[in-house]
């Protein structure tokens, strides 16, 4: 949520700076929209990969309870 957050006010002042017409300024909002989207898909990546995990452990000592 809080990603989600930051890409919204970054974008907000990506747009402010076009409007302003002062498009030098633009490129840093930008970019940190760029990366925090890179850390997002990074994050999502990590998380399915968790579950997966997890998933995979779970199975396996439900198929094979040797207690």
């Amino acid at each position: 949520m809080a990603g989600h957050t930051m890409l919204k006010i970054f974008g907000g002042f990506c747009y402010w700076t076009e409007f302003r017409r002062v498009s030098p300024l633009a490129i840093a909002p930008f970019l940190l929209m760029v990366a925090l989207t890179g850390l997002e898909l990074l994050i999502a990546g990590l998380q399915a990969y968790v579950f997966t995990i997890l998933t995979c452990i779970y199975l396996n000592e439900a198929i094979h309870m040797d207690h």
